[in-house]
């Protein structure tokens, strides 16, 4: 097994788990069979750039972050974490509200 595959799998099996999914919700998200995944977090398998992108929508990812473990913006992880378990519907709700927010503090300077 390649040390790299071991660690996606690794990333994508940590991530699954975090968001509460089973590897049958995953596969259903990201449109790929329930033993893809399986061996996809065992590092038995590797996948094509095209599942990769599925997998980390269906995950709420980068692909950076799947293929290196890198987080953008990582002094904003609780916040992340906190947006990623909301609809689209309430993420453009907090978007106003930031907005208001940002708009209201730069008029205090």
């Amino acid at each position: 097994m390649n040390n790299d595959n071991i660690e996606v799998g690794k990333r994508i099996h940590d991530t699954r788990k975090c968001r509460g999914y089973t590897r049958e919700k995953l596969s259903e998200l990201a449109d790929v069979s329930v033993q893809f995944i399986a061996d996809i977090e065992k590092g038995r398998k590797s996948m094509t750039v095209a599942t990769l992108r599925k997998i980390a929508a269906a995950l709420k990812v980068t692909t950076d972050y799947v293929v290196n473990g890198s987080e953008p913006f990582a002094e904003n992880a609780g916040i992340n974490t906190m947006l990623s378990t909301l609809s689209p519907y309430h993420i453009k709700q907090v978007e106003k509200l930031i907005t208001v927010f940002i708009e209201t503090i730069n008029e205090e300077d």
